[in-house]
């Protein structure tokens, strides 16, 4: 799969995820799934920390961020936690629905 634009929100990146799901190999759905449904692992964790709770290598979850449009796993955190941030500050509740 070829790298993405990099999405501006987590709503961009959701619609990424849903429309490229079917080119996705199985593990990096799996992954993709998981940082969806809890943000927090991407976050707050580490590459291998990420990889354990998907039950994939590590090189997937890089693999993961660079299909989707970013350069690093450091970017890709960052991104994360600007939205944790962002939602926690508007006092809204995180849905990925």
């Amino acid at each position: 799969m070829t790298s993405l634009k990099k999405p501006e929100s987590i709503g961009e990146l959701k619609a990424m995820i849903v429309r490229s799901r079917l080119r996705l190999p199985e593990q990096q759905e799996r992954v993709a799934r998981a940082i969806l449904a809890r943000p927090d692992i991407v976050a707050f964790g580490t590459i291998s920390s990420v990889a354990s709770t998907c039950v994939v290598s590590p090189s997937t979850v890089v693999r993961v961020a660079n299909a989707l449009g970013f350069e690093t796993f450091k970017e890709f955190k960052l991104f994360f936690r600007q939205y944790l941030r962002s939602v926690s500050a508007s006092g809204r509740a995180i849905s990925f629905e």
